[in-house]
């Protein structure tokens, strides 16, 4: 999304223990740590993460849930590993373990008896209101989780190019329009040159 921001280390600290709920702590975990879009952490179900109640390596989101038509695999850090073993385990207590179901499971469900993912535009209320409760309004949004997860690979590595892979861009313009050089970066650059 055009104008979200990524989020600082401490912002994100900071969001997570606000966060309540185990389904959104998890969405906001699984989203920092791996980099996929909103509508891609949405399409996930039990079985793309789990196999048996142990958590995959690796998550991969399907070809025809991608942006871009192509699979995309992320490996999974141990913040993501305990999110999700967390929500796997409130999930075996409300016995919705099948591999089809949804991983963020609608809370329409207990009205309507559908396993349903939520949507969208209720991922985006989720978000928008946590960031609110950290007092971070504006251009935040669901895509602030892949602009966070862009700003962390690339001041691990300072490599456009990994990045570029990291979020599955085929484009290296997309993927520097995601990072946020300003004239303090430019500046910080002209100073160490001799």
């Amino acid at each position: 999304m055009k104008g979200s921001r990524p989020l600082t280390r401490i912002q994100v600290k900071e969001v997570l223990r606000v966060t309540e709920s185990i389904r959104e702590k998890t969405l906001l975990t699984v989203g920092f740590c791996t980099g996929f879009r909103i509508s891609e952490l949405l399409s996930l179900k039990v079985g793309d993460c789990s196999t048996d109640g142990a958590i995959h390596s690796h998550i991969t989101v399907k070809a025809a849930n991608t942006k871009t038509k192509t699979s995309r695999s992320v490996m999974l850090n141990s913040d993501a590993k305990k999110a999700l073993t967390l929500l796997f385990n409130w999930l075996k207590s409300k016995g919705l373990t099948d591999k089809s179901t949804p991983l963020f499971l609608s809370r329409k469900r207990a009205v309507t008896g559908e396993n349903k993912a939520i949507n969208r535009q209720q991922a985006h209320e989720i978000i928008k209101a946590l960031f609110a409760k950290i007092g971070e309004f504006g251009n935040v949004s669901t895509h602030t989780l892949r602009k966070t997860f862009a700003a962390r690979i690339y001041e691990q590595t300072g490599k456009l190019e990994l990045v570029q892979i990291a979020l599955g861009h085929k484009s290296i313009n997309s993927t520097i329009s995601y990072l946020a050089f300003g004239n303090d970066d430019v500046d910080n650059a002209i100073m160490g040159i001799m």
